[in-house]
C-alpha cells in the first residue's frame, strides 16, 4: 500500500510539473512533432531497460492489438498536448485535465458496464459548468495570460478525451486481462513511438518539418522530459495496481496545486479570481462524482 501511495505521488509530481513545463519551454524551439517523437523514443528506451529485468506475462499474438490501441490513444493525448501547450498556460491545462476522472466514469459506464448513478451525474454537471466557464474566459479575451488562447484550450480538451480513453482501456488491460504495469507501459509506449514516427515521416514528406541541429539546452530538455515521462506513466500504473480507486482518486486533486507551485515562480503564470472559481467548480464536481460517497463511508466520518 505504501509503495502504491508513493508511486501515485511521484506520477502526479512528474505529470504536473516537469513534463508539462519542459514541454512548454522546449517544444516551440524544436517543433511539436520532433519534440514529442524524441521524448517518446528516449522514454521507450528507459522503459525497455526496466522491462527486460521485470516479470513478464506471455502474450498471444492477438493480445498485441490491446497495446496497439492503447498506444494510439496515448498518441492522441501527448500529440495534441504538445501542439496545444504553447498556446495556453500549464495551470489551465492542469485544471482541464482534472476533469479526467469524470470522463473515465462516463466511458467506463458505457464500455465496461460500471455503475454511473445520480451523484456522478450531479458531479459531472458541476464540473461541466466549471469547464465551460474557464473556456468562456479564454474566448472572451479577458485575462489572456491567465486563461490562454482558445485554440490551445480546445486542443487540450481533446487531449483530455484521448487520455481518458487511454485510462478506460488501460483499466481493462490491467485488471480484466491481468497484465503487468511495466509490460503494459512499455508496449504502449512502443506503439505510441511507432505512430509518432509515421506522423514525423509523413510531415517531413509534405515539407512541414525542417530538420535542424538541436542546441544543448534543447537536448537536455528532451532528455529530462523523456525520462520523467517514463517515470510518470509507470508510477501511475504501479500506484493504481497497488492501491485502490479511492486512494487513486484522492491524488487527482493534487495536480493543479503541484502545477501552480512550479509555474507561478518559474513561468510567472497568473492565478486570477475567475481561474480559481472555474477550478473550484471542476474539482468540486470531480469530488462529488468520484470520491464523496467513499469518503463519507470511511470509518470515523
Amino acid at each position: 500500500m505504501l509503495l502504491g501511495i508513493i508511486s501515485l505521488l511521484i506520477g502526479q509530481f512528474f505529470g504536473n510539473s516537469i513534463v508539462p513545463i519542459g514541454t512548454k519551454i522546449v517544444s516551440p524551439f524544436t517543433g511539436p512533432i520532433v519534440f514529442v517523437l524524441l521524448r517518446f523514443i528516449l522514454a521507450t528506451i528507459v522503459l525497455l531497460s526496466i522491462f527486460l529485468l521485470s516479470k513478464k506475462k506471455k502474450l498471444k499474438k492477438h493480445e498485441y492489438k490491446d497495446f496497439a490501441l492503447l498506444g494510439f490513444l496515448l498518441m492522441i493525448n501527448v500529440g495534441l498536448f504538445t501542439v496545444a501547450i504553447p498556446y495556453t498556460t500549464v495551470i489551465m491545462s492542469s485544471l482541464l485535465f482534472s476533469i479526467t476522472p469524470i470522463f473515465v466514469g462516463v466511458g467506463a459506464h458505457f464500455f465496461l458496464q460500471e455503475s454511473f448513478d445520480k451523484r456522478k451525474i450531479v458531479g459531472l454537471l458541476i464540473s461541466f459548468v466549471g469547464l465551460v466557464f474557464l473556456l468562456s474566459q479564454s474566448f472572451s479575451g479577458n485575462q489572456h495570460s491567465a486563461f490562454g488562447q482558445p485554440l490551445g484550450n480546445i486542443l487540450i480538451f481533446f487531449s483530455v478525451l484521448g487520455y481518458s480513453s487511454y485510462l478506460i482501456y488501460s483499466r481493462k488491460v490491467l485488471f480484466k486481462k491481468n497484465n503487468f504495469p511495466i509490460q503494459t507501459t512499455f508496449l504502449t509506449f512502443s506503439f505510441t513511438t511507432l505512430y509518432l514516427c509515421i506522423i514525423f515521416l509523413f510531415c517531413t514528406f509534405l515539407g512541414q518539418i525542417n530538420a535542424k541541429p538541436l542546441g544543448n539546452s534543447e537536448i537536455l530538455g528532451i532528455i529530462i522530459v523523456g525520462i520523467c515521462s517514463a517515470g510518470q506513466y509507470l508510477s501511475l500504473q504501479v500506484g493504481i495496481k497497488r492501491t485502490n480507486a479511492f486512494t487513486a482518486s484522492i491524488f487527482q486533486y493534487t495536480g493543479p496545486f503541484i502545477t501552480a507551485s512550479f509555474t507561478i515562480p518559474f513561468l510567472h503564470e497568473q492565478v486570477t479570481f475567475q481561474l480559481l472559481v472555474g477550478g473550484f467548480l471542476i474539482l468540486f464536481g470531480v469530488f462529488i462524482a468520484t470520491t464523496y460517497e467513499k469518503f463519507r463511508k470511511r470509518p470515523g466520518i
